[in-house]
Protein backbone atom coordinates (compact mmCIF):
# COMPACT_ATOMS: atom_id res chain seq x y z
CA UNK A 1 0.00 0.00 0.00
CA UNK A 2 2.77 2.54 1.10
CA UNK A 3 4.52 1.48 -2.43
CA UNK A 4 1.23 2.14 -4.10
CA UNK A 5 0.97 5.89 -2.90
CA UNK A 6 4.58 6.31 -3.17
CA UNK A 7 4.18 5.90 -6.70
CA UNK A 8 1.18 7.80 -6.97
CA UNK A 9 2.41 10.76 -5.43
CA UNK A 10 5.13 10.38 -8.15
CA UNK A 11 2.93 11.33 -10.78
CA UNK A 12 3.12 15.15 -12.40
CA UNK A 13 -0.46 15.29 -12.85
CA UNK A 14 -1.06 14.30 -9.26
CA UNK A 15 1.25 16.70 -7.73
CA UNK A 16 -0.08 19.31 -10.40
CA UNK A 17 -2.97 18.98 -8.98
CA UNK A 18 -2.21 18.99 -4.89
CA UNK A 19 -0.18 21.92 -5.58
CA UNK A 20 -3.71 23.76 -7.44
CA UNK A 21 -5.94 22.68 -5.00
CA UNK A 22 -3.96 24.00 -2.18
CA UNK A 23 -3.55 27.90 -4.12
CA UNK A 24 -7.64 27.07 -4.82
CA UNK A 25 -8.30 26.70 -1.32
CA UNK A 26 -6.65 29.91 -0.35
CA UNK A 27 -7.76 31.91 -3.31
CA UNK A 28 -11.58 30.44 -2.44
CA UNK A 29 -10.35 31.77 1.19
CA UNK A 30 -9.80 35.27 -0.15
CA UNK A 31 -13.23 35.00 -2.27
CA UNK A 32 -14.90 34.32 1.43
CA UNK A 33 -12.68 37.37 3.14
CA UNK A 34 -13.85 39.81 0.57
CA UNK A 35 -17.05 38.86 0.67
CA UNK A 36 -17.24 39.42 4.40
CA UNK A 37 -15.39 42.59 4.51
CA UNK A 38 -18.13 43.91 1.76
CA UNK A 39 -21.40 42.26 3.89
CA UNK A 40 -20.15 43.70 7.23
CA UNK A 41 -18.99 47.35 5.19
CA UNK A 42 -22.19 47.88 3.34
CA UNK A 43 -24.93 46.36 5.17
CA UNK A 44 -27.75 44.41 3.28
CA UNK A 45 -29.13 46.90 1.04
CA UNK A 46 -26.01 48.74 -0.29
CA UNK A 47 -24.18 45.12 -0.81
CA UNK A 48 -27.00 44.25 -2.82
CA UNK A 49 -26.75 47.35 -4.98
CA UNK A 50 -22.58 46.56 -5.10
CA UNK A 51 -23.40 42.80 -6.21
CA UNK A 52 -26.04 44.03 -8.67
CA UNK A 53 -23.67 46.74 -10.39
CA UNK A 54 -20.35 44.28 -10.13
CA UNK A 55 -23.30 41.35 -11.65
CA UNK A 56 -23.47 44.01 -14.65
CA UNK A 57 -20.43 44.37 -15.20
CA UNK A 58 -19.62 40.50 -15.40
CA UNK A 59 -21.93 40.17 -17.22
CA UNK A 60 -20.68 41.82 -20.15
CA UNK A 61 -17.14 40.71 -18.93
CA UNK A 62 -18.45 37.13 -19.63
CA UNK A 63 -19.95 37.60 -22.78
CA UNK A 64 -17.07 39.51 -24.30
CA UNK A 65 -13.77 37.98 -22.70
CA UNK A 66 -15.09 34.01 -21.55
CA UNK A 67 -12.77 31.82 -23.44
CA UNK A 68 -9.90 33.91 -24.46
CA UNK A 69 -7.51 32.16 -21.73
CA UNK A 70 -8.44 28.34 -21.92
CA UNK A 71 -8.30 28.97 -24.95
CA UNK A 72 -4.80 30.36 -25.37
CA UNK A 73 -4.21 27.31 -22.67
CA UNK A 74 -5.03 24.98 -25.33
CA UNK A 75 -2.84 26.40 -27.94
CA UNK A 76 0.20 26.96 -26.70
CA UNK A 77 0.24 23.84 -24.15
CA UNK A 78 0.40 21.79 -27.70
CA UNK A 79 2.86 23.84 -29.15
CA UNK A 80 5.27 23.93 -26.11
CA UNK A 81 4.58 20.06 -26.05
CA UNK A 82 5.34 19.94 -29.64
CA UNK A 83 8.32 22.43 -29.05
CA UNK A 84 6.93 24.32 -31.44
CA UNK A 85 8.67 28.08 -30.85
CA UNK A 86 6.98 29.87 -33.51
CA UNK A 87 3.37 28.51 -32.91
CA UNK A 88 4.11 29.18 -29.21
CA UNK A 89 4.94 33.08 -29.65
CA UNK A 90 1.72 33.10 -32.00
CA UNK A 91 -0.51 31.74 -29.73
CA UNK A 92 0.72 34.94 -27.05
CA UNK A 93 0.73 37.34 -29.69
CA UNK A 94 -2.74 36.34 -30.36
CA UNK A 95 -4.16 36.12 -26.93
CA UNK A 96 -2.90 39.87 -26.51
CA UNK A 97 -4.29 41.06 -29.68
CA UNK A 98 -7.79 39.81 -28.63
CA UNK A 99 -7.15 40.69 -25.26
CA UNK A 100 -6.41 44.20 -26.56
CA UNK A 101 -9.75 44.39 -28.32
CA UNK A 102 -11.65 42.67 -25.39
CA UNK A 103 -10.69 45.40 -23.55
CA UNK A 104 -11.74 48.29 -25.65
CA UNK A 105 -15.32 46.73 -26.32
CA UNK A 106 -16.02 46.24 -22.19
CA UNK A 107 -14.84 49.69 -21.51
CA UNK A 108 -16.90 50.71 -24.00
CA UNK A 109 -19.92 48.69 -23.36
CA UNK A 110 -19.54 49.77 -19.25
CA UNK A 111 -18.65 53.40 -20.29
CA UNK A 112 -21.65 54.29 -22.38
CA UNK A 113 -24.08 51.60 -22.08
CA UNK A 114 -24.58 50.04 -18.78
CA UNK A 115 -25.25 53.39 -16.94
CA UNK A 116 -28.67 53.81 -19.11
CA UNK A 117 -29.56 49.86 -18.89
CA UNK A 118 -29.17 50.03 -15.03
CA UNK A 119 -31.52 53.37 -15.35
CA UNK A 120 -34.20 51.80 -17.10
CA UNK A 121 -34.26 48.30 -15.35
CA UNK A 122 -33.93 49.31 -11.83
CA UNK A 123 -36.26 52.52 -10.86
CA UNK A 124 -33.98 54.76 -12.34
CA UNK A 125 -30.88 53.83 -10.32
CA UNK A 126 -28.37 55.47 -12.51
CA UNK A 127 -25.84 54.94 -9.45
CA UNK A 128 -25.95 51.27 -10.22
CA UNK A 129 -24.62 51.66 -13.71
CA UNK A 130 -21.85 54.11 -12.88
CA UNK A 131 -20.53 51.63 -10.51
CA UNK A 132 -20.36 49.41 -13.29
CA UNK A 133 -18.75 52.16 -15.30
CA UNK A 134 -15.85 52.06 -13.24
CA UNK A 135 -15.05 48.45 -13.03
CA UNK A 136 -15.17 48.46 -16.45
CA UNK A 137 -11.90 50.49 -16.26
CA UNK A 138 -9.95 47.61 -14.54
CA UNK A 139 -10.25 45.12 -17.51
CA UNK A 140 -6.95 45.66 -19.28
CA UNK A 141 -5.57 44.72 -16.22
CA UNK A 142 -7.21 41.55 -15.72
CA UNK A 143 -6.91 40.54 -19.64
CA UNK A 144 -3.29 41.10 -19.26
CA UNK A 145 -3.37 38.58 -16.34
CA UNK A 146 -4.45 35.84 -18.32
CA UNK A 147 -1.31 36.24 -20.31
CA UNK A 148 0.75 34.69 -17.32
CA UNK A 149 -1.51 32.68 -16.60
CA UNK A 150 -1.47 30.84 -20.12
CA UNK A 151 2.36 30.64 -20.07
CA UNK A 152 2.39 28.87 -16.53
CA UNK A 153 -1.02 26.51 -16.99
CA UNK A 154 -0.09 25.80 -20.49
CA UNK A 155 3.07 24.52 -19.50
CA UNK A 156 2.32 22.57 -16.19
CA UNK A 157 3.99 24.74 -14.15
CA UNK A 158 1.45 24.61 -11.39
CA UNK A 159 3.28 25.60 -8.28
CA UNK A 160 3.88 28.86 -9.88
CA UNK A 161 0.43 29.48 -11.53
CA UNK A 162 -1.03 28.65 -7.99
CA UNK A 163 1.73 31.33 -6.41
CA UNK A 164 0.94 33.70 -9.06
CA UNK A 165 -3.27 33.05 -8.63
CA UNK A 166 -3.29 33.55 -5.08
CA UNK A 167 -1.02 36.72 -4.67
CA UNK A 168 -3.29 38.57 -7.31
CA UNK A 169 -6.42 37.47 -4.94
CA UNK A 170 -4.79 38.08 -1.40
CA UNK A 171 -3.74 41.77 -3.14
CA UNK A 172 -7.85 41.96 -3.84
CA UNK A 173 -8.66 41.46 0.08
CA UNK A 174 -6.15 43.92 1.03
CA UNK A 175 -7.55 46.97 -1.57
CA UNK A 176 -11.38 46.22 -0.59
CA UNK A 177 -10.08 46.24 2.93
CA UNK A 178 -8.66 50.08 2.43
CA UNK A 179 -11.68 50.99 0.23
CA UNK A 180 -14.01 50.31 3.11
CA UNK A 181 -11.85 51.90 5.74
CA UNK A 182 -11.79 55.15 3.61
CA UNK A 183 -15.52 54.84 2.39
CA UNK A 184 -17.87 52.53 2.88
CA UNK A 185 -19.69 52.66 -0.62
CA UNK A 186 -19.93 50.33 -3.59
CA UNK A 187 -18.45 53.29 -5.53
CA UNK A 188 -15.12 53.05 -3.16
CA UNK A 189 -15.09 49.38 -3.10
CA UNK A 190 -15.33 49.37 -7.57
CA UNK A 191 -12.50 51.72 -7.65
CA UNK A 192 -10.66 49.74 -5.39
CA UNK A 193 -10.91 46.68 -8.15
CA UNK A 194 -9.88 49.82 -10.61
CA UNK A 195 -6.43 49.61 -8.49
CA UNK A 196 -6.68 46.13 -8.20
CA UNK A 197 -6.47 45.58 -12.55
CA UNK A 198 -3.53 48.29 -12.47
CA UNK A 199 -1.34 46.45 -10.10
CA UNK A 200 -2.50 43.13 -11.26
CA UNK A 201 -0.90 44.01 -14.38
CA UNK A 202 2.58 45.11 -12.75
CA UNK A 203 2.61 41.96 -11.28
CA UNK A 204 2.16 40.05 -14.70
CA UNK A 205 4.83 41.36 -15.85
CA UNK A 206 7.14 40.49 -13.06
CA UNK A 207 6.14 37.24 -13.07
CA UNK A 208 6.16 36.93 -16.59
CA UNK A 209 9.78 37.87 -16.34
CA UNK A 210 10.98 35.48 -13.28
CA UNK A 211 9.47 32.45 -15.64
CA UNK A 212 12.03 33.62 -18.38
CA UNK A 213 14.95 33.97 -16.13
CA UNK A 214 13.91 30.40 -13.81
CA UNK A 215 12.17 27.61 -15.91
CA UNK A 216 14.51 25.41 -18.48
CA UNK A 217 14.04 25.81 -22.24
CA UNK A 218 11.98 23.27 -23.00
CA UNK A 219 8.67 25.22 -20.70
CA UNK A 220 10.32 28.84 -20.80
CA UNK A 221 8.35 31.49 -22.30
CA UNK A 222 9.38 33.03 -25.17
CA UNK A 223 10.72 36.42 -24.89
CA UNK A 224 8.23 38.94 -24.35
CA UNK A 225 9.65 41.51 -26.62
CA UNK A 226 9.34 38.78 -29.42
CA UNK A 227 5.79 38.35 -28.35
CA UNK A 228 4.81 41.89 -28.51
CA UNK A 229 6.45 42.24 -32.14
CA UNK A 230 4.32 39.64 -33.29
CA UNK A 231 0.99 41.25 -31.93
CA UNK A 232 0.23 43.34 -34.98
CA UNK A 233 0.43 40.35 -37.54
CA UNK A 234 -0.92 37.65 -35.17
CA UNK A 235 -4.21 35.75 -36.63
CA UNK A 236 -6.86 35.82 -34.47
CA UNK A 237 -8.82 33.35 -36.37
CA UNK A 238 -7.91 30.37 -34.07
CA UNK A 239 -8.19 31.36 -31.12
CA UNK A 240 -11.19 33.53 -31.37
CA UNK A 241 -12.95 30.44 -33.24
CA UNK A 242 -11.70 28.37 -29.77
CA UNK A 243 -12.42 31.56 -27.17
CA UNK A 244 -15.62 32.40 -28.83
CA UNK A 245 -17.18 28.89 -28.81
CA UNK A 246 -15.92 28.50 -25.21
CA UNK A 247 -17.87 32.08 -24.28
CA UNK A 248 -21.26 30.62 -25.83
CA UNK A 249 -20.52 27.14 -23.20
CA UNK A 250 -18.86 29.28 -20.34
CA UNK A 251 -22.06 31.80 -20.49
CA UNK A 252 -24.31 28.18 -19.68
CA UNK A 253 -21.65 27.38 -16.72
CA UNK A 254 -21.26 30.67 -15.31
CA UNK A 255 -23.19 33.53 -16.67
CA UNK A 256 -26.59 31.82 -16.98
CA UNK A 257 -26.81 30.74 -12.80
CA UNK A 258 -26.01 33.77 -11.63
CA UNK A 259 -28.66 35.59 -13.95
CA UNK A 260 -31.03 35.38 -10.59
CA UNK A 261 -28.94 38.51 -9.27
CA UNK A 262 -29.53 41.02 -12.36
CA UNK A 263 -33.77 39.41 -12.06
CA UNK A 264 -34.49 39.56 -8.38
CA UNK A 265 -34.20 43.52 -7.84
CA UNK A 266 -35.68 44.15 -10.78
CA UNK A 267 -38.60 42.24 -10.87
CA UNK A 268 -39.39 42.88 -7.10
CA UNK A 269 -42.37 44.89 -5.97
CA UNK A 270 -40.28 47.26 -3.56
CA UNK A 271 -36.32 47.86 -5.06
CA UNK A 272 -35.24 48.35 -1.64
CA UNK A 273 -36.15 44.97 -0.84
CA UNK A 274 -35.00 43.42 -4.07
CA UNK A 275 -31.78 44.72 -3.08
CA UNK A 276 -31.49 43.42 0.40
CA UNK A 277 -32.68 40.15 -1.01
CA UNK A 278 -29.81 40.18 -3.93
CA UNK A 279 -27.13 40.82 -0.99
CA UNK A 280 -28.32 37.43 0.76
CA UNK A 281 -28.05 35.41 -2.93
CA UNK A 282 -24.67 37.42 -3.70
CA UNK A 283 -23.24 36.05 -0.28
CA UNK A 284 -24.81 32.38 -1.14
CA UNK A 285 -23.11 32.65 -4.80
CA UNK A 286 -19.44 33.41 -2.97
CA UNK A 287 -19.89 30.25 -0.57
CA UNK A 288 -20.47 28.55 -3.38
CA UNK A 289 -17.70 29.41 -5.65
CA UNK A 290 -15.80 28.37 -2.47
CA UNK A 291 -17.10 25.35 -2.48
CA UNK A 292 -16.37 25.03 -6.34
CA UNK A 293 -12.38 25.43 -5.71
CA UNK A 294 -12.54 21.98 -4.01
CA UNK A 295 -12.90 20.14 -7.51
CA UNK A 296 -11.75 23.44 -9.58
CA UNK A 297 -7.61 22.47 -9.31
CA UNK A 298 -8.93 19.42 -11.09
CA UNK A 299 -10.24 21.06 -13.91
CA UNK A 300 -7.80 23.65 -14.51
CA UNK A 301 -5.18 20.81 -14.42
CA UNK A 302 -6.81 19.10 -17.20
CA UNK A 303 -6.88 21.20 -19.92
CA UNK A 304 -3.50 21.29 -20.28
CA UNK A 305 -2.06 17.96 -19.47
CA UNK A 306 -4.14 17.08 -22.03
CA UNK A 307 -2.53 19.69 -24.36
CA UNK A 308 0.93 18.60 -23.59
CA UNK A 309 0.39 14.67 -24.10
CA UNK A 310 -1.52 15.39 -27.59
CA UNK A 311 1.48 17.22 -28.31
CA UNK A 312 3.89 15.30 -27.13
CA UNK A 313 2.86 11.59 -27.77
CA UNK A 314 0.87 11.85 -30.37
CA UNK A 315 -2.05 9.28 -29.39
CA UNK A 316 -5.30 9.41 -31.02
CA UNK A 317 -7.46 11.52 -28.54
CA UNK A 318 -10.46 9.00 -28.90
CA UNK A 319 -8.35 6.16 -27.50
CA UNK A 320 -8.25 8.71 -24.24
CA UNK A 321 -11.97 7.50 -22.80
CA UNK A 322 -10.99 4.84 -20.04
CA UNK A 323 -8.67 8.03 -18.95
CA UNK A 324 -11.39 10.50 -19.12
CA UNK A 325 -14.06 7.94 -17.52
CA UNK A 326 -11.77 7.82 -14.40
CA UNK A 327 -10.39 11.54 -14.44
CA UNK A 328 -14.62 12.32 -14.11
CA UNK A 329 -15.91 9.65 -11.57
CA UNK A 330 -12.90 10.95 -9.04
CA UNK A 331 -13.82 14.51 -9.63
CA UNK A 332 -17.50 14.26 -9.28
CA UNK A 333 -17.24 11.83 -6.38
CA UNK A 334 -14.68 14.61 -4.49
CA UNK A 335 -17.25 17.19 -5.26
CA UNK A 336 -20.49 15.48 -4.08
CA UNK A 337 -18.70 14.61 -0.73
CA UNK A 338 -17.68 18.06 -0.40
CA UNK A 339 -20.88 19.26 -0.98
CA UNK A 340 -22.76 17.44 1.68
CA UNK A 341 -19.57 18.34 4.28
CA UNK A 342 -20.03 22.03 3.33
CA UNK A 343 -23.43 22.50 4.56
CA UNK A 344 -22.93 22.61 8.74
CA UNK A 345 -19.25 24.46 7.69
CA UNK A 346 -21.56 26.96 5.57
CA UNK A 347 -23.74 27.72 8.50
CA UNK A 348 -21.07 28.44 10.77
CA UNK A 349 -19.41 30.69 8.42
CA UNK A 350 -22.76 32.77 8.03
CA UNK A 351 -23.39 32.90 11.72
CA UNK A 352 -20.27 33.58 12.76
CA UNK A 353 -18.35 35.60 9.77
CA UNK A 354 -21.26 37.53 8.41
CA UNK A 355 -23.78 37.64 11.50
CA UNK A 356 -27.62 37.58 12.97
CA UNK A 357 -28.44 40.09 9.73
CA UNK A 358 -27.31 36.97 7.40
CA UNK A 359 -29.00 34.59 9.00
CA UNK A 360 -31.23 34.45 5.74
CA UNK A 361 -28.15 33.18 3.70
CA UNK A 362 -27.89 29.79 4.62
CA UNK A 363 -31.25 28.93 2.71
CA UNK A 364 -29.76 30.66 -0.65
CA UNK A 365 -26.73 28.74 -0.33
CA UNK A 366 -28.78 25.26 0.30
CA UNK A 367 -30.40 25.73 -3.05
CA UNK A 368 -27.27 27.37 -4.86
CA UNK A 369 -25.71 24.43 -3.69
CA UNK A 370 -27.59 21.95 -5.19
CA UNK A 371 -25.33 22.18 -8.48
CA UNK A 372 -22.33 21.01 -7.00
CA UNK A 373 -23.94 17.61 -6.96
CA UNK A 374 -22.99 17.47 -10.33
CA UNK A 375 -20.16 19.87 -11.48
CA UNK A 376 -17.69 17.96 -10.24
CA UNK A 377 -17.98 15.18 -13.26
CA UNK A 378 -17.78 17.76 -15.73
CA UNK A 379 -13.85 18.71 -15.54
CA UNK A 380 -13.26 16.60 -18.55
CA UNK A 381 -16.32 18.26 -20.64
CA UNK A 382 -14.41 21.22 -22.11
CA UNK A 383 -11.27 19.83 -22.42
CA UNK A 384 -13.06 16.33 -24.03
CA UNK A 385 -14.58 19.66 -26.72
CA UNK A 386 -11.65 20.79 -27.67
CA UNK A 387 -9.63 17.94 -28.19
CA UNK A 388 -12.36 16.17 -30.10
CA UNK A 389 -12.70 19.07 -31.97
CA UNK A 390 -16.45 18.84 -31.19
CA UNK A 391 -16.97 22.86 -30.35
CA UNK A 392 -20.02 23.18 -32.22
CA UNK A 393 -21.22 20.29 -30.83
CA UNK A 394 -21.14 21.60 -27.15
CA UNK A 395 -22.18 25.16 -28.87
CA UNK A 396 -25.49 23.77 -30.02
CA UNK A 397 -25.88 21.59 -26.69
CA UNK A 398 -25.05 24.81 -24.74
CA UNK A 399 -27.04 27.53 -26.52
CA UNK A 400 -30.39 25.17 -26.09
CA UNK A 401 -29.24 24.35 -21.91
CA UNK A 402 -28.64 28.28 -21.60
CA UNK A 403 -32.06 28.73 -23.00
CA UNK A 404 -34.17 26.64 -21.18
CA UNK A 405 -32.31 27.41 -17.93
CA UNK A 406 -32.44 31.24 -18.91
CA UNK A 407 -36.29 30.88 -18.77
CA UNK A 408 -36.55 28.78 -16.22
CA UNK A 409 -34.60 30.79 -13.85
CA UNK A 410 -37.05 33.77 -14.83
CA UNK A 411 -40.36 32.23 -14.25
CA UNK A 412 -39.05 31.10 -10.23
CA UNK A 413 -37.83 34.49 -9.86
CA UNK A 414 -41.21 36.05 -11.06
CA UNK A 415 -43.64 33.40 -9.29
CA UNK A 416 -41.16 32.11 -6.57
CA UNK A 417 -39.18 35.20 -5.86
CA UNK A 418 -35.35 35.41 -4.81
CA UNK A 419 -35.19 31.68 -3.29
CA UNK A 420 -36.72 30.52 -6.55
CA UNK A 421 -34.30 32.00 -8.65
CA UNK A 422 -31.26 30.52 -5.83
CA UNK A 423 -32.78 27.34 -6.70
CA UNK A 424 -33.32 27.68 -10.41
CA UNK A 425 -29.74 28.36 -10.27
CA UNK A 426 -28.30 25.97 -8.05
CA UNK A 427 -30.46 22.80 -10.19
CA UNK A 428 -29.59 24.69 -13.86
CA UNK A 429 -26.54 22.80 -13.49
CA UNK A 430 -27.62 19.52 -13.91
CA UNK A 431 -27.75 19.80 -17.76
CA UNK A 432 -23.80 18.76 -17.18
CA UNK A 433 -25.02 15.53 -17.51
CA UNK A 434 -26.42 16.11 -20.91
CA UNK A 435 -22.80 16.21 -22.15
CA UNK A 436 -21.44 13.35 -20.48
CA UNK A 437 -23.93 11.37 -21.71
CA UNK A 438 -22.29 12.71 -25.56
CA UNK A 439 -18.95 12.01 -24.05
CA UNK A 440 -20.02 8.47 -22.89
CA UNK A 441 -21.38 7.66 -26.51
CA UNK A 442 -18.38 9.26 -28.81
CA UNK A 443 -15.88 7.29 -26.72
CA UNK A 444 -18.43 3.88 -27.28
CA UNK A 445 -18.64 4.46 -30.30
CA UNK A 446 -15.01 4.54 -31.13
CA UNK A 447 -14.62 1.39 -29.26
CA UNK A 448 -17.08 -0.87 -30.78
CA UNK A 449 -16.14 0.56 -34.59
CA UNK A 450 -12.52 0.76 -33.89
CA UNK A 451 -11.19 -2.00 -31.17
CA UNK A 452 -7.56 -1.27 -30.04
CA UNK A 453 -4.60 -2.64 -27.79
CA UNK A 454 -3.52 -0.04 -26.65
CA UNK A 455 -4.03 1.59 -23.30
CA UNK A 456 -4.01 5.08 -22.79
CA UNK A 457 -1.32 6.83 -21.27
CA UNK A 458 -1.71 8.28 -17.75
CA UNK A 459 -0.63 11.43 -16.86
Amino acid sequence: MKGRLRKFSERKFVRDTVALQVGSVVTSGTYLVTSVLTARGLGKEDLGRWATSREMYMFVFFLVSMGLTNAAVSLYSHAKGAQDHERSVKALASLLKAGLFVSIAVMLIGIFALPSLAEHFYDGDRELGNVSRILSIAIAGEMLRGLTLAVLNGTRQMVRYAIFDVSTNVLRVALVGIALLIQPTPRAVAWSYVAHGVLTAYLTLRAYAKARRELGPSVRPPPLGEVLRAVPRARLGELLGISTMLAMVKAMNVVVPRLGMLFIPALAVVAADGFKANGAYQIGNVLTMVLTGAVGAIGTNVLPTLGVKQGQDGVPFRERGALMRKISLTSGSFSILMAVLSVPFMWLVIRYAYGAEYEDVFDFYLRLATGHLFIGFAVIVEPFYIYAKKLKVHVSLSIVFATLATTGIFLATKYYGPKGAALAGGLCKVFVLCHLVYIWLYFRKHARDEPTESVPAEP
